[in-house]
């Protein structure tokens, strides 16, 4: 009897010993969580009815927690020495597979820094932007410019982890940045936005150019300089140049500088011209003379006809030439009759030196020039010019006309001829009417 009851102890041990080798316990639960949240942790052998002793461990072999169940659930409260791997095991048997556990620090304090600071950086140049949190863990990142979200795959910028990156700033590149920091959790997700940060690409100053206007002063004739650049970015330190000699210097907020100098009529006041300074360049103007020249001599008239397919004559251009002059204003006549600047058969352009007819009427046309500057300066006075309308047919190898902006005519208008008039000069005081 006392060998049947070993032999039975014997079986059962050895029966143990085979189960509890072949238990094999899953573990379940979440891959990261928020700093000082909770989290559980589900321990449990597949099939398996009768209780048993779960154990959570950690990768450094510690035990975290034990419980006496068919299935375990340990919960944990999540502190920053809680990251790590996780697996649990029952006794005498198997450990279970492992878990990859993350501390998520919730994002907070958002804020764009930048490569160069302040942001002030000329075209053509790089720039970069970090979007730096206060604090936060496991973090993705996105950027607006001008409020429109960045898209990774655009080619004008350059994203990597929490920077944006632009090799090459163009005007495109000016605005404003932010980024917003977002915690990767698919639950809960929370995000933290930076403030807007002010980018500034300037433009290099190109093409200065210097002109002059005249104006009288009282007694005495003043001319208006201009120096201005085509493009470019303020602030700019302009010098006006006499002779190679600086005469007035000024730094202004714009692209364009004006300088007053007195001029004295028909005396060349000698060579000007305009210097430009930014932070990286100087450009230097081609030189203008400052020479007004009053107006006199001979006048000049050009005249071209248009004609329709039918050569029908349906407009002409008249175009009033001084002998000299540096400011010279026109105005027209039609039999005598002053024409105003614009009328339902004419326009007026370029300071009165054209007169186109847009409905050509046959009659005696003279044009007249003076100073622009000076309304008390005498007229110089073409002889009349007869313009007729005409049906003579002409070649259709004659030369198309450019019409100016704003002007219709019929289709099809070729142009046809060209007379050039020359009038001797004529100084007579202008007229009450004409």
């Amino acid at each position: 009897m006392q060998r049947f009851l070993m032999l039975i102890y014997v079986l059962l041990g050895f029966v143990t010993e085979i189960g509890g080798s072949s238990l094999k316990p899953v573990l379940t639960g979440p891959s990261k969580a928020y700093l000082r949240s909770q989290v559980q942790f589900h321990c449990e052998v597949p099939g398996w009815t009768s209780p048993l002793t779960f154990e959570l461990r950690k990768d450094t072999g510690d035990l975290i927690r034990a419980e006496n169940n068919i299935k375990a659930t340990f919960h944990l409260q999540v502190t920053e020495g809680s990251e790590g791997k996780y697996y649990c095991g029952v006794t005498g048997g198997q450990t279970s597979n492992s878990i990859q556990f993350h501390v998520v620090t919730p994002v907070i304090g958002a804020s764009v820094s930048s490569d160069p600071d302040p942001p002030i950086l000329y075209e053509g140049h790089k720039f970069s932007l970090r979007c730096l949190v206060r604090k936060g863990t496991h973090l993705s990142f996105t950027w607006h410019h001008d409020q429109q979200q960045v898209n990774a795959s655009s080619d004008i910028y350059r994203l990597s982890g929490d920077a944006l990156t632009v090799d090459a700033a163009s005007e495109r590149h000016a605005g404003t940045y932010a980024c917003t920091a977002q915690n990767m959790m698919e639950v809960n997700p929370r995000f933290s936005s930076s403030r807007n940060l002010h980018v500034i690409v300037k433009k290099y100053i190109s093409t200065l150019k210097l002109s002059f206007v005249v104006f009288s002063n009282d007694s005495s004739l003043m001319a208006n300089i201009s120096c201005r650049l085509a493009r470019g970015s303020p602030p700019v330190t302009f010098s006006l140049l006499v002779n190679g000699l600086e005469t007035d210097v000024k730094r202004v907020d714009s692209l364009e500088f004006w300088s007053v100098r007195p001029v004295s009529l028909g005396l060349d006041m000698g060579l000007a011209q305009c210097k430009a300074q930014a932070e990286t360049q100087q450009l230097l103007s081609d030189p203008v003379p400052l020479h007004v020249v009053p107006v006199g001599g001979a006048l000049r008239v050009m005249v071209k006809y248009l004609y329709d397919v039918d050569a029908v004559t349906t407009a002409a251009r008249l175009t009033c030439f001084p002998d000299r002059g540096t400011f010279p204003t026109f105005s027209w006549s039609l039999n005598r009759s002053s024409l105003p600047p614009e009328g339902d058969a004419h326009l007026v352009m370029q300071n009165g030196q054209i007169l186109f007819l847009t409905d050509v009427s046959s009659g005696y046309y003279r044009c007249r020039a003076r100073d622009s500057f000076n309304d008390s300066s005498i007229w110089v006075e073409s002889e009349d010019f007869f313009i007729q309308k005409t049906d003579e047919i002409q070649s259709d190898s004659m030369p198309r006309m450019n019409f100016p902006a704003g002007v219709s005519f019929k289709p099809q208008t070729v142009e046809m001829k060209t007379f050039i008039v020359n009038f001797a000069d004529q100084t007579r005081p202008a007229p009450t009417t004409l």
